[in-house]
């Protein structure tokens, strides 16, 4: 070893030592942090320091993302706008139900001719070129028709007010954001219904608050995909059983950019895992057991795939029991999304929702074989892909359905790919029920 090298490996080690105690005291900050500001706030259990609280301050402390906004008159001068609730803009937002509901309320802007208006909800995220963005989904709309405004800030004593046209059309899709504008002086408004939002908590108060907000009589439900419009139907909540919903597939599909790359012989396939390990309906544990049984079985080997996992940051590589390493490349761009997957011969996407989720609809819409999960009235995606394998919620059945994907070869899953049914562009996707619901608020249409 050459001294030059020995001492970049020394300033390595010595970085490396120098970010792991940061970060442990970092860690130790946040939560004195968090632990003083409960106790301060009264919410903390453990040290009661003042006798009584308001109930405001226990309530909205408790429940921070119901704390109220107010309505305010409108600038002298200013038009009726589309407003979207949205909980950040920060880098999750151009990815999943969150752009789906940027998309959708810029073109109810478009279409209407107005001004496209976003509310940040919880959190204040920084300045984003969203002309851009959405370019890139296909989508025409430019900065200066576009407003960012914030209440991410208000607290129970800090009020935030949101200026209100009569004819404003609210759009929402987070329960929390439906929530507020029902507390809002608006006779309706669009709650984009992407998932189950209740099941993402135990028996709780949010469970209660989240499936409060599908009985209001305020709210024009419109279903991303079908089979979520079924699901809600099925729980007969009021606006959908009146018939006062609408629902659209999206246009995730990724074939513009390219099919499956092709293999050749003697060089490994790929196998990725969707893995958030932080999002319950994923079932990411369920997900490495699963693969971990697939290849103690040998419905796959090491020798044929390399494994990779994506989706949230911090998650170190796994070594399965037969040696194999997942490699965890955490949160990637969206170009490098894209390209990425064009390599993944086999995409492992659980999702205990009613919906298809999106990572599963992009991998089948170039050609690759995916196994995703069953849920509810969610018993086949066949009428999207012959390339989607379902497979029941425990880790047996996945692999079960792992081994069928890695026996379906690159020339049968190219040919199924000719008979898929998912769409490419947010025109078809959103045409018909944009234009119905802005007739129900008679409004105009450009």
């Amino acid at each position: 070893m050459t001294g030059k090298e020995f001492f970049i490996r020394a300033v390595r080690k010595s970085s490396s030592i120098l970010t792991r105690a940061l970060r442990k005291g970092a860690n130790v900050t946040n939560r004195v942090e968090n632990k003083t500001n409960r106790i301060l706030m009264g919410t903390d259990p453990s040290i009661k320091l003042n006798k009584a609280v308001p109930f405001q301050k226990i309530y909205y402390e408790g429940l921070s993302l119901v704390t109220p906004l107010n309505p305010a008159m409108p600038a002298i001068g200013s038009k009726p706008s589309v407003t979207l609730l949205i909980p950040s803009l920060d880098n999750s937002s151009f990815f999943g139900g969150a752009a789906t509901a940027l998309i959708v309320a810029a073109k109810f802007a478009l279409k209407m001719g107005r001004q496209l208006r976003i509310v940040q909800t919880v959190k204040t995220g920084d300045s984003v070129d969203l002309e851009a963005h959405f370019h890139s989904e296909g989508i025409n709309i430019k900065n200066d028709q576009i407003k960012v405004i914030s209440v991410a800030e208000r607290k129970f004593d800090i009020l935030a007010y949101i200026p209100m046209h009569k004819e404003d059309l609210f759009i929402v899709s987070a329960w929390w954001d439906a929530y507020l504008v029902n507390k809002l002086p608006v006779d309706k408004f669009v709650y984009l219904v992407q998932d189950f939002e209740p099941a993402f908590y135990n028996n709780s108060d949010q469970y209660v608050l989240a499936e409060g907000t599908y009985q209001s009589s305020k709210i024009i439900p419109l279903c991303n995909t079908k089979l979520m419009y079924d699901f809600m139907l099925e729980r007969q909540y009021p606006e959908i059983v009146k018939d006062n919903a609408y629902f659209f597939e999206p246009a995730v599909s990724r074939l513009a950019s390219g099919k499956l790359i092709h293999k050749e012989h003697g060089v490994k396939q790929r196998i990725f895992l969707y893995g958030r390990q932080n999002v319950s309906r994923n079932l990411f544990f369920t997900a490495i057991e699963a693969l971990n049984i697939a290849l103690n079985k040998g419905y796959i080997t090491g020798e044929n795939f390399e494994f990779y996992m994506a989706g949230q940051e911090g998650l170190p590589d796994i070594i399965l029991e037969s040696g194999v390493r997942i490699q965890n490349v955490g949160k990637m761009s969206m170009g490098d999304y894209i390209q990425f997957s064009k390599t993944i011969d086999i995409a492992i996407s659980p999702m205990m929702a009613p919906h298809p989720n999106y990572p599963t609809l992009e991998f089948a819409s170039i050609g690759s074989a995916v196994v995703t999960t069953k849920y509810s009235n969610k018993q086949s995606l066949g009428t999207y892909s012959k390339n989607i394998f379902m497979s029941d919620t425990d880790a047996e059945s996945m692999a079960e359905m792992i081994k069928l994907a890695a026996e379906k070869k690159y020339d049968e899953k190219l040919r199924d790919l000719e008979d898929n049914v998912i769409l490419s562009d947010w025109d078809d996707s959103l045409a018909t029920p944009i234009i119905e619901i802005v007739r129900k608020f008679n409004f105009v249409i450009e």
